[in-house]
């Protein structure tokens, strides 16, 4: 397994602990790069993961819980989802809601902010890679 490292993600200091519903705010570290590097490197960091993408483009939707993630992506583990959604849910992109009655009952939705604005990048990056498509030469244009 891949260790993933992080070094760009530091929580605010003066922060106090977030509640539910609250997102942390997340700053990129002014390191010897650029600025404008380092925001890029940034963002990457935050989709980063195979099933990242395909999760947030779900969440915009509505509320789902872990099994109906697990339905809609049989080829990704339990573990594999659980760990994207918490660090997402650490990155502040995602909601963590515990509806627990007697049931153990948690839905994840995304979060307002960022979640919405990883999203628009998501969008960008989709469009960017539908013009820069690699195509097999052989293929009718």
């Amino acid at each position: 397994m891949r260790s993933r490292q992080r070094p760009l993600r530091k929580a605010k200091a003066n922060s106090a602990p977030s509640q539910q519903g609250k997102q942390k705010r997340v700053e990129a570290r002014a390191d010897s790069q650029g600025a404008e590097e380092c925001s890029a490197q940034f963002a990457i960091n935050l989709i980063q993961g195979k099933w990242k993408t395909r999760i947030l483009s779900r969440l915009q939707h509505v509320p789902v819980r872990l099994s109906e993630l697990r339905r809609m992506f049989p080829e990704a583990s339990k573990k594999m989802l659980t760990q994207h959604l918490r660090e997402m849910e650490k990155d502040g992109l995602v909601v963590r809601k515990d509806l627990s009655g007697r049931l153990r009952h948690v839905e994840y939705s995304l979060s307002e902010s960022m979640g919405s604005a990883v999203l628009h990048l998501i969008r960008t990056l989709t469009n960017w890679g539908r013009e820069y498509l690699p195509y097999d030469a052989d293929a009718p244009e």
